[in-house]
């Protein structure tokens, strides 16, 4: 059985920075999904172990690397533009909330980082929304 990518490149690779996040969220639970019905149907056969052919499912990394990135390039000019970069950062900070959820716990460190840049940016308003 071929593995499946989350996202597919060809969802990925179009609209605004918040449709592209979206898309990465959709992408993010299907995959959770898939990892948590995997490691279910391993649990019931304990002996049997998990190897890397009989994997069914990757996430795409290269294409929130490319979102990150083009957020972190966003201006910060004004307030308002500040704001806009904040809300992009908290959303993806979402994205990585429920890969981490799909057996990735060492992203919680990247989710916080997201969330602490994301109220900086915001100001002293958005600081009181810790995730």
């Amino acid at each position: 059985m071929p593995m499946i990518f989350y996202p597919h490149i060809d969802d990925i690779q179009r609209g605004t920075l918040g449709e592209r996040i979206d898309i990465l969220m959709e992408a993010a639970e299907r995959y959770k999904a898939v990892v948590l019905d995997e490691s279910s149907k391993a649990a019931v056969d304990l002996n049997k172990r998990m190897v890397p052919r009989e994997q069914l499912a990757a996430y795409n990394w290269e294409e929130i690397a490319r979102v990150l990135r083009e957020i972190r390039e966003l201006p910060e000019s004004n307030k308002i533009d500040k704001s806009r970069k904040g809300d992009l950062l908290a959303k993806l900070a979402e994205v990585y909330e429920v890969l981490r959820a799909a057996k990735m716990s060492k992203l919680e460190a990247v989710r916080l980082a997201l969330i602490s840049e994301s109220n900086q940016l915001r100001g002293s308003s958005g600081a009181s929304q810790v995730a």
